[in-house]
């Protein structure tokens, strides 16, 4: 067996090899260059298995991490950005805190310990600080996220919640009082009585109801009529405390005490459109035309002089007409005239209550005094 076998010639000396050794040695060489290369490839490649996803789980915990905060103010309390000033009232900023209104209000163990130019609406900013502090031990039953500054006020009842948390799960807050606050659970309901399935709708929006949800309420003084929540939410911050009553029977007594235990919140201010810049200054606009059956002045009835013949004379009783001095023939002397509204039938006693009117100078529909 010894003499059979031959070794190889070595690679590096070529001398006494034949083509077919040649050729068969440079292949041998290819190969295991390949095969090496191989190998360094495998020693390069990821880590296959669990290893290797804890270490992408990690990385990608650490890119969450770095993400930079959002630049946005937020409030002190629920730690939620400004949102829609219906569900979360006012956004307030003051003294380097930002606090919504209801929040503010709304906050379980916060007391309003200032006059009401003092802090923000009568509530200390080291107030506002120590209930923060306070409820950044709470965790939401919601979100299961710390800062929750409101607890449910039924007794033994431990949840507590962001304001805009509980009102995605349905708890209710009520703006009056002791201004409580109840998980979905606890929270007041009432005996709705329901009518043929389909032909129920909102009379403020119009819109159909849903089937059952306490996003519904029930008119106190007109049973039959129910309302979404958040349309009443709405009629109640335009209208104001002033103006707040039934739309169908003008109730304003049992209706807004419903609403209010029900969690509306009724601003106590001027209805929204008395906000309105220029709201009153039609009434302070004085009426500038001639209303007499024949206007003599040549400039025409929309002019008129500030003092003369010319001049511009309203009605004594409801100041929505006028003439000018000419047009209905009045004395330069006379300071008070009546429109043919609000002048007395000639017939009768030709007396008007409060003034005298001399009949002899009624002229053209109109009587001066």
């Amino acid at each position: 067996m010894r003499e059979k076998h031959r070794s190889a010639p070595p690679a590096h000396s070529p001398r006494g090899m034949s083509r077919n050794q040649a050729g068969r040695a440079s292949i041998i060489l290819i190969i295991n260059r390949i095969q090496d290369r191989r190998q360094r490839l495998q020693r390069m490649k990821p880590i296959k298995g669990k290893a290797c996803r804890r270490f992408r789980k990690s990385a990608k915990t650490r890119r969450v991490t770095q993400r930079k905060p959002s630049l946005a103010p937020v409030c002190r309390l629920c730690l939620q950005e400004p949102g829609d000033p219906e569900k979360l009232g006012e956004f307030l900023q003051k003294d380097n805190l930002s606090v919504h209104y209801f929040c503010l209000i709304l906050s379980s163990k916060l007391l309003q310990r200032g006059q009401s130019n003092r802090g923000i609406h009568g509530f200390l900013p080291e107030d506002i600080k120590k209930e923060a502090a306070r409820a950044s031990r709470k965790i939401c039953f919601v979100c299961k996220k710390k800062g929750a500054a409101i607890n449910c006020q039924k007794d033994h009842c431990v949840r507590n919640f962001h304001l805009p948390c509980g009102q995605e799960r349905g708890c209710l807050s009520q703006f009056f009082g002791e201004y409580k606050s109840f998980c979905e659970k606890h929270r007041p309901t009432q005996d709705i009585q329901r009518g043929n399935v389909g032909e129920e709708s909102c009379v403020l929006c119009c819109e159909d109801l849903s089937q059952a949800s306490v996003e519904n309420i029930q008119s106190p003084c007109c049973s039959q009529t129910l309302y979404h929540r958040k349309c009443i939410q709405k009629y109640a911050h335009t209208s104001a405390k002033h103006f707040f009553k039934c739309p169908q029977c003008n109730n304003r007594e049992e209706f807004p005490q419903e609403m209010l235990r029900m969690g509306i919140h009724i601003p106590d201010r001027d209805a929204a459109w008395e906000l309105e810049p220029g709201a009153f200054s039609e009434l302070y606009q004085r009426y500038q035309h001639c209303d007499a059956p024949i206007c003599l002045y040549e400039q025409g009835r929309d002019n008129f002089e500030d003092e003369g013949r010319w001049s511009l004379v309203l009605c004594a009783t409801c100041g929505s007409r006028g003439t000018h001095r000419d047009c209905s023939f009045l004395r330069s002397n006379s300071k008070k005239w009546e429109c043919e509204e609000c002048a007395p039938s000639p017939e009768g006693s030709g007396s008007h209550p409060g003034y005298h009117i001399e009949l002899s100078h009624v002229s053209l529909g109109s009587s001066w005094l």
